[in-house]
């Protein structure tokens, strides 16, 4: 019998080296950022820069070394997907920094206003926690709701494999960056270490630099009107 799997959901992952010494500013420049709304983390989830006040990171001088080696990431992602990025205007929208401590999380959610999203691993220690996709439509999903978690308690579903599982967890190591559809559900898992875990997550669009005969896809914003 033959196994066809059609219409893939794909996430890249990628390797950006640093050296320490640029990993140390950085690291500090978030800490101090963090430093300034002390109150404001001290809960169960992850503090979120772009909750924060600090939602285009990488407008700092300190990110721009970063930022251009994400943006060879990003590009290899588009060439995966066989889009010419020869017609495109691409922007980082926005970007900011991640800062999980013991048993933080960040809850499953949607970058909705972009195309592309990533998160890049900055400080990654072991058992810090990792990322998280869902399916909110899966394709051989046979009945609503058949490949939950119940059915698999349920013995319902033997076990859990590619052809009927709803989630997909990676654990990156340091330095890893994970790029997806913005559009894709996506959580942290609880940082189980003593150590914090920091990411730097961003997201991208996607214009046309000349939209004449296409329908899809953002005209360039050099061209709208605002009223």
């Amino acid at each position: 019998m033959k196994v066809f799997n059609l219409f893939p959901l794909t996430i890249v992952q990628d390797s950006i080296t640093i050296d320490e010494s640029e990993r140390k500013k950085l690291v500090n420049e978030i800490m101090d950022m963090r430093s300034e709304k002390e109150s404001d983390y001290k809960s169960s989830y992850a503090w979120t820069g772009d909750t924060k006040g600090y939602e285009f990171l990488f407008a700092n001088n300190l990110f721009k070394n970063l930022a251009n080696k994400i943006s060879k990431s990003i590009i290899n992602y588009l060439n995966v997907l066989e889009i010419n990025t020869e017609l495109l205007d691409i922007y980082y929208q926005r970007s900011w920094a991640t800062f999980t401590e013991k048993e933080q999380k960040i809850n499953f959610h949607t970058h909705s206003q972009s195309n592309i999203s990533f998160a890049y691993y900055l400080l990654k220690p072991e058992n810090s926690g990792g990322i998280i996709f869902k399916s909110n439509e899966l394709q051989n999903e046979l009945a609503k709701n058949i490949f939950t978690s119940s059915k698999l308690e349920k013995s319902l579903i033997n076990k859990a494999n590619v052809y009927n599982s709803d989630k997909s967890m990676f654990d990156p190591i340091q330095d890893t960056i994970i790029i997806f559809p913005s559009k894709t559900p996506h959580a942290t898992l609880p940082n189980i270490s003593s150590a914090p875990r920091i990411s730097i997550s961003g997201d991208v669009s996607l214009t046309l630099k000349n939209s004449s005969g296409f329908e899809h896809l953002m005209p360039n914003f050099k061209n709208w009107t605002k009223f």
